[in-house]
């Protein structure tokens, strides 16, 4: 770890183009050292084409679905235990393309995410505990129409459009002389009533890290995530074709340069899913990350 110290219908899409800020790969990044700023810049693309019912492929196809995004954290050390964080990301391309529908293209700012994390526990070089929690705002509320004033379906707009909140967990603990490493994460994020009074399902994000060092300035980390989200609202109604449960398998492979500049690749491949009805889910993912620390 870097520091300044020494050394809606019956078929929905799914998690593929779930409006909010995609994982980037970095997001396990724990508190800093005091005066520590760091940036963590992304893009991520992602694609999708087949359907799933439950856990089976579904005879419903003939639609496929993606986006690039490119996303910033910025976090910065109050003292050794607390850090503050601001997340904001912007969807280059976002879109819906069917057989039997128009395709539908979006593009802009998702949901900021503001928030701070806390050190309840730390030793120097192997081992931390943190919590951490924060407010999701929306930078535009701007709903994406077709020609004749009808909104397109609420998946597809870059931003869920409501206010909500973030809490999580983090836990590191270094092995072997840095070599080893495990990295345990959690993220619950909850979602509110947008202006066309619809609610996202809020999401509950675990993942477990083994990343080990090899090689000069070389890592490789795998990560295994899972992705849950409840079903959504429109108003007072509930759609039960929304929401599910999502296992990936996520390499990644990173290389430190001087001064404190990381740069990482890493992939998404989906091992298990479930979701609720007939929905869309991801095919694959992949991204690179620039992670730098400066010291003020």
């Amino acid at each position: 770890m870097l520091n300044c110290a020494p050394a809606l219908s019956e078929t929905k899409l799914a998690q593929c183009c779930a409006p909010g800020n995609p994982v980037s790969g970095s997001e396990y990044i724990g508190t800093l050292a005091k005066k520590t700023l760091r940036s963590i810049t992304f893009y991520r693309h992602s694609y999708s084409d087949t359907y799933f019912e439950g856990s089976e492929v579904s005879d419903y196809q003939g639609t496929e679905s993606g986006y690039d995004f490119i996303g910033e954290v910025i976090s910065y050390g109050l003292i050794n235990k607390l850090t503050v964080e601001a997340e904001l990301g912007y969807y280059i391309d976002k879109y819906q393309d069917s057989e039997v529908l128009d395709r539908f293209t979006t593009y802009g700012f998702t949901n900021a995410v503001v928030s701070a994390k806390y050190a309840v526990f730390k030793t120097k070089n192997d081992m931390e505990l943190t919590f951490g929690a924060g407010a999701k705002f929306p930078v535009t509320r701007k709903i994406f129409e077709d020609e004749y004033g009808v909104p397109f379906p609420q998946e597809i707009q870059p931003s869920t459009g409501a206010f909500g909140f973030v809490g999580q967990l983090f836990f590191f603990k270094g092995f072997q002389e840095k070599k080893w490493r495990l990295v345990i994460h959690g993220r619950y994020e909850v979602n509110g009533y947008n202006s066309v009074d619809y609610r996202f399902g809020d999401a509950i994000f675990a993942s477990v890290y083994i990343g080990r060092s090899f090689a000069k300035n070389w890592a490789a980390t795998v990560q295994l995530r899972n992705e849950f989200r409840f079903e959504d609202w429109q108003s007072d109604t509930r759609y039960l074709v929304t929401g599910g449960d999502i296992l990936f398998v996520s390499p990644q492979v990173s290389y430190t340069f001087k001064p404190k500049l990381t740069v990482s690749v890493s992939g998404d491949i989906p091992v298990f899913r479930h979701y609720n009805g007939v929905q869309l889910g991801p095919k694959y993912a992949f991204g690179i990350s620039v992670v730098k620390d400066f010291c003020l």
